[in-house]
């Protein structure tokens, strides 16, 4: 990969970048993911930083398409403010489903920069009980969203390529629930978490029927399998819950004409393959050690001309990271993977590295690591 050159005016657009690299071919240069909190949107330290933003970045951009509710249910979700103590606040929230109201409890501190974060204290399910409750009614197929759509997508235009939300049922359970106790749940209770797996995949391969029927072909995501693999879930209970039932879902898929776009944290180097198997078409973030276990290189050779990989600049680590020690990162990163395309550039952590920010020392130093990773990107990323 070059690394002496200049950056100039893009000629190629955003998403015939994206579009070539998942066709693994190489692009013009390796597309660079990069998206920021909203708090940073309005922040006149970080001008330089959305300026770079607006020209440089290939993104994947969520789009609406299909509500899925409350595991398909519709819901309506309420908030009361138990406790304000100032620097946090103790919040219930409640899910009003027709399968009867599901509460959870969370703390949300303040930081001074205004970037929000939240902890459990209580999650929606809390026993088998719970999950009954959920499957003595049926969910509610609904229609797509179809022009909110159609106008998010021309609103994106060629700026980047658009993605809508897929259901993870046995993902978003662990979310909603105790997760040690959903991974007792799989010992103790299989017969009810694979009715709970059957009923719920089974009701999205139907929703993807009916977003087909609609006309919508499009990448679709989902944010659960980090917590599907190791060290979380062994290999025989994934083999057991995780892949006969994603593998039917991404099966629809492809058969819709549409891809699937996977977020998966953590130690997923030993899975990749398996990944690919499941339909899989793409991974992200890839997190190096001690974050994950990602070996870029080996990640490539492994599937790196049948899936989209997309990482691994560990962003969590802006907050003490010099751009020096960004910009060899993101050397490295190139080189490993960009070969061949079927790679993006992507952080690790979350908001453009700014999720671990807690006072304006970090931001400041955060707003430059950021602007060095995407320099870096255009210097080493030409083909």
């Amino acid at each position: 990969m070059a690394d002496n050159a200049v950056p100039g005016t893009e000629t190629v657009t955003h998403r015939e970048r994206i579009e070539t690299a998942w066709s693994f071919r190489e692009p013009d240069r390796v597309p660079i993911e990069i998206m920021v909190s909203p708090g940073l949107t309005d922040e006149p330290r970080a001008a330089r930083l959305n300026a770079l933003i607006a020209e440089h970045a290939d993104n994947f951009i969520g789009v609406p398409c299909y509500d899925w509710g409350f595991f398909g249910h519709s819901a309506r979700r309420t908030e009361r403010v138990l406790e304000d103590t100032g620097d946090q606040q103790r919040i219930e929230w409640t899910m009003h489903t027709p399968a009867g109201d599901f509460t959870a409890i969370i703390r949300r501190p303040r930081f001074a920069t205004g970037i929000e974060d939240y902890h459990w204290e209580k999650r929606y399910f809390m026993e088998p009980a719970d999950l009954e409750r959920l499957l003595a009614v049926e969910p509610e197929l609904r229609a797509p969203d179809v022009d909110a759509f159609n106008s998010a997508r021309r609103r994106i235009g060629d700026d980047g390529v658009e993605y809508c939300a897929l259901l993870h049922p046995l993902g978003v359970l662990v979310r909603y629930a105790q997760m040690e106790e959903v991974y007792a749940w799989l010992r103790s209770e299989p017969e009810l978490i694979h009715r709970f797996l059957e009923a719920t995949n089974g009701y999205v391969i139907e929703a993807i029927g009916l977003i087909a029927d609609a006309g919508i072909r499009t990448t679709f995501m989902s944010w659960a399998h980090e917590m599907l693999i190791d060290p979380w879930l062994g290999r025989a209970h994934f083999e057991e819950f995780v892949f006969p039932y994603d593998s039917r879902v991404y099966d629809a898929l492809h058969a819709a004409g549409s891809r699937f776009r996977a977020h998966c944290h953590g130690n997923c180097m030993q899975y990749l393959e398996r990944f690919h198997e499941m339909g899989i078409d793409s991974v992200e973030p890839l997190e190096p050690p001690p974050y994950g276990d990602c070996d870029l290189a080996e990640a490539k050779r492994r599937v790196g001309d049948r899936m989209l990989l997309s990482g691994n600049v560990a962003s969590q680590a802006f907050v003490f990271r010099t751009p020096d020690e960004v910009r060899e990162e993101v050397r490295e990163a190139i080189e490993a993977a960009a070969p061949g395309g079927g790679f993006t550039l992507r952080m690790t952590g979350g908001s453009g590295g700014t999720g671990a920010v807690r006072n304006d020392e970090q931001l400041l130093r955060c707003i430059e690591n950021a602007e060095a990773y995407i320099e870096a990107g255009l210097q080493y990323g030409r083909y």
